[in-house]
């Protein structure tokens, strides 16, 4: 078999992340709605949804990195930055939900890429 290439490697990663974010934050969700109550389970898909939208913009930061220049300013990137700082205040103090919960949420990402980097290395060292 001929070795991937750093396209293929990089592209099977994204996928699979975004199917991690998916599943642990559903599994997150139901798991914490069960133990803790269905607005702590809200709290926490909160969370997890806000994680997977800002992994999806680091992604395309890292995409136009790598790619042709483009015409996107850095006002329009800092007032994208802006609002979801809003959001997360007005989520968590207007519609009173545990901010423990929105917190854990947004530690989605972060289980997704290191549960999809341990799969890697495993997969690697089995198939040799």
């Amino acid at each position: 078999m001929p070795p991937a290439s750093d396209v293929d490697v990089y592209g099977r990663m994204v996928r699979r992340v975004a199917w991690l974010v998916l599943a642990i934050g559903l599994a997150g969700a139901i798991a914490a709605g069960i133990v803790r109550g269905i607005a702590f389970g809200a709290a926490f898909l909160l969370g997890a949804v806000l994680s997977g939208a800002s992994l999806w913009r680091w992604k395309k930061m890292a995409d136009a990195l790598g790619g042709p220049s483009s015409r996107r300013s850095v006002v329009g990137w800092v007032m994208q930055l802006f609002l979801v700082i809003a959001a997360a205040f007005v989520i968590i103090v207007y519609l009173r939900v545990a901010a423990v919960a929105v917190f854990l949420g947004l530690l989605v990402s972060a289980a997704a890429i290191i549960v999809a980097i341990l799969f890697e290395l495993i997969w690697n060292m089995i198939s040799g």
